[in-house]
């Protein structure tokens, strides 16, 4: 497989960087980010739950937890 050449903006590059992990390569980066194919994967989720009512069972047990730490 040939090598190509991309032009990317400071800012890309600077966002790139941030996300390599140890020894990564920015080609190690750009594939690791572009592993999902479908970019709507996970899209709706929890469309089969009611979020609100999950919303706020996390909530009493957060409320819980840092009432039970105090």
């Amino acid at each position: 497989m040939s090598d190509k050449t991309i032009r990317v903006s400071e800012r890309t590059w600077e966002k790139l960087q941030a996300r390599k992990r140890g020894n990564e390569s920015f080609e190690d980066v750009i594939e690791r980010e572009l592993e999902d194919d479908d970019p709507l994967a996970g899209f709706g989720a929890w469309s089969e739950t009611k979020i609100d009512e999950a919303v706020e069972e996390v909530k009493h047990e957060m409320d819980d937890d840092f009432e039970s730490s105090t």
